[in-house]
């Protein structure tokens, strides 16, 4: 009786360790079968961003400094902007290159015209329109968007629009776009 039940405890200690073991293979190849691509291609890049609020009563503020970091994928630009002094002010958006199309929050933008506004009359930066692919009452829309700067503007019918500028003292360059933007 003694014999046989060591014989099963020990039948019982292999059958865990096997099964031990058998979780920790499927963990790793699950990671290595579903890991990043290392062939996809990756830049990150970090610039400064100004922005600047005009209320409904158009006064121009200058709000806070914004740290753009943007990564650069084969298929997507990711671009997360993050305030200096507010983090519950951070954003994130998404550039799709094959379709052109920007994603902000849970909301898509479509391109609807091309070339709209140039930065200054020494840039080769063109900003683009975009608009809500499914337009809301109180959505933001237009957005001004260039895939190598970011957003420049976006405007916003039921509140303070934003601009975010790459110089801290650009009011003048500001008024401009807000004139573009309605």
């Amino acid at each position: 009786m003694r014999k046989t039940k060591d014989i099963l405890i020990f039948v019982f200690a292999i059958i865990v360790v096997s099964a031990l073991a058998y979780v920790i293979f499927l963990f790793f190849y699950v990671q290595k079968r579903y890991a990043e691509i290392p062939t996809d291609t990756k830049s990150i890049f970090t610039e400064s961003r100004y922005l600047y609020g005009i209320s409904s009563n158009d006064n121009l503020k200058l709000r806070t400094e914004y740290l753009l970091i943007k990564t650069v994928r084969d298929s997507i630009i990711k671009y997360e902007y993050k305030s200096t002094t507010d983090s519950t002010r951070n954003f994130k958006v998404n550039y799709l290159t094959k379709n052109q199309e920007i994603q902000f929050d849970f909301t898509d933008y479509v391109k609807y015209e091309s070339n709209t506004f140039r930065s200054n009359s020494n840039s080769e930066i063109w900003f683009d329109m975009y608009e809500m692919k499914e337009p809301i009452i109180d959505g933001m829309s237009p957005v001004m968007f260039n895939k190598d700067y970011g957003i420049l503007a976006i405007a916003n019918p039921l509140g303070p629009s934003a601009f975010f500028m790459d110089k801290q003292n650009d009011s003048l360059q500001v008024m401009k776009i807000s004139e573009k933007l309605y």
